[in-house]
C-alpha cells in the first residue's frame, strides 16, 4: 500500500512537471532566452568600451565633427546617450566605439552582438519588441512623422498633394504611416520605396520624389545637409507616434537595466536641479535622495545603488558630471539654439507638461 502511495505521488509529480513544461512552453517563456546574450556586460567589461551603434550624417543626433585640434569626434544627442552607458559601467565618457548602421544593418548588429546597443532614432513598435525580440529602453524622444517639400511647390499642407510622388525608407515605419494616411483621407499618391542602403533625402535631393516622409527630427536634421536648406519646408501634418529611444537584446535582463537606469539618470537628474555644472555644490547635501544620487549612502545597512549592478558608487554622478543631464544633452544637440531649433514639447519633464518620468532612484 505504501509502495503504491509512493507510486501515485510520482505519477501525480510526472504530471504536474509535463504540465508546467507544456505551459511554459506555449508562452515562450525559455525558447527565445539566449544564455550566449546574457553576459554582454562581461563582454563590455573585458573589452573596455561599449560598442553603439548610430547613424552617421544625422545633424544633432549622430555625427562626426571635426574639432578644433584636427580630430574627428562624435557628437549628438543619440551619441550622448552612449556616452553615459560609458560613464555609468567605465567612468569615462569617450570609453564608447560607435559602429554605424543603417536601416538594413541596425537590428542585425544588434541581434549577432556586433553592437551592444542601438541609438540611432530607433522606433518602438509592437512588432519589433514582441516578434523580432528587441527590448526598448525608456524613450529619450517623443516624435511623429512628417513630411517635406520645396517651396517651389506652393502648398502648405500634406492634403494638397494628390497625385504626389512620395519617398519613403523600406526599412522603418513610415511606409506604413504613409500609407494608412493617405487611404483615410482619400489621396492617391505615387510611392517611390528606398531600399535600406540608400538614403531618402537624397532620392528627394535629386528630384526622384515630390516629398518625403520620415520622422520630423529626422526632417530637420535632414534638411540641414541640403544644399539650400531655406528652400524646403515641413508641413504641419503630424501623421503617427514615434517614439524613439535606445534599444537592446532581448534576454539580457543585467544589461538592460544598467543601460535602462542610464538614461533615467539623465531624466532625474533634471528633476532634481542637478547637472554638470553644479552638481558638485550638492556633495554635501543632506536630502536622502540627493545623498543615493551622489552615492554617498554606504555601509553594510546602505550599500550604493550601483552595487546591484556591477557599477561603481559615484556611477550617476558621473553620468552628469561629465554628459549632462537631459535638459542639457537636449539643448546642446537639438534645442532652439541650434540649427534643428526644435522645441522641447512633448519631451519636457512631466512636472512641466511633457512625457518624460523616470521611477525614483531608491
Amino acid at each position: 500500500m505504501i509502495m503504491f502511495g509512493k507510486v501515485f505521488a510520482a505519477l501525480i509529480w510526472a504530471f504536474w512537471l509535463i504540465a508546467v513544461g507544456s505551459s511554459a512552453e506555449g508562452q515562450n517563456v525559455s525558447v527565445d532566452y539566449n544564455p550566449s546574450y546574457s553576459t554582454t556586460y562581461d563582454r563590455v567589461i573585458k573589452r573596455g568600451h561599449v560598442i553603439c551603434g548610430t547613424n552617421d550624417e544625422f545633424p544633432g543626433f549622430s555625427q562626426e565633427v571635426m574639432m578644433s585640434g584636427g580630430e574627428e569626434r562624435w557628437e549628438g544627442f543619440d551619441v550622448d546617450l552612449c556616452r553615459a552607458v560609458a560613464v555609468a559601467i567605465f567612468g569615462d565618457e569617450d570609453a564608447v566605439e560607435f559602429e554605424i548602421v543603417n536601416g538594413k544593418t541596425r537590428f542585425t548588429f544588434l541581434i549577432d552582438g556586433t553592437i551592444d546597443v542601438l541609438s540611432a532614432a530607433t522606433t518602438y513598435t509592437y512588432t519589433r519588441n514582441i516578434q523580432k525580440k528587441l527590448e526598448f529602453m525608456p524613450t529619450t524622444f517623443y516624435d511623429g512623422q512628417g513630411f517635406i517639400v520645396r517651396k517651389t511647390l506652393g502648398v502648405s499642407s500634406a492634403k494638397q498633394m494628390e497625385g504626389a510622388r512620395i519617398c519613403f525608407s523600406t526599412s522603418g515605419t513610415a511606409a506604413k504611416n504613409i500609407k494608412d494616411f493617405f487611404k483615410l483621407h482619400e489621396i492617391n499618391y505615387i510611392p517611390v520605396p528606398v531600399p535600406p542602403n540608400e538614403k531618402t533625402r537624397n532620392v528627394y535631393k535629386r528630384g526622384g520624389c515630390d516629398m518625403y516622409g520620415t520622422d520630423r527630427s529626422g526632417l530637420a536634421s535632414n534638411r540641414l545637409n541640403f544644399e539650400h536648406p531655406e528652400r524646403h519646408i515641413i508641413l504641419p501634418e503630424i501623421i503617427s507616434k514615434e517614439p524613439l529611444g535606445p534599444v537592446v537584446r532581448y534576454g539580457d535582463q543585467k544589461w538592460s537595466d544598467i543601460v535602462r537606469w542610464s538614461v533615467y539618470v539623465l531624466f532625474i537628474a533634471e528633476e532634481m536641479g542637478l547637472d554638470s555644472n553644479n552638481i558638485d555644490s550638492y556633495k554635501n547635501n543632506m536630502d536622502p535622495n540627493i545623498q543615493r544620487f551622489m552615492g554617498e549612502l554606504n555601509g553594510k545597512d546602505h550599500p550604493h545603488l550601483g552595487s546591484k549592478l556591477g557599477l561603481g558608487a559615484s556611477w550617476s554622478y558621473d553620468i552628469v558630471k561629465q554628459v549632462g543631464n537631459y535638459k542639457q544633452i537636449y539643448k546642446r544637440n537639438i534645442g532652439v539654439e541650434t540649427p534643428l531649433r526644435l522645441k522641447r514639447g512633448l519631451n519636457r519633464l512631466y512636472i512641466h507638461g511633457g512625457l518624460l518620468y523616470a521611477p525614483p532612484l531608491k
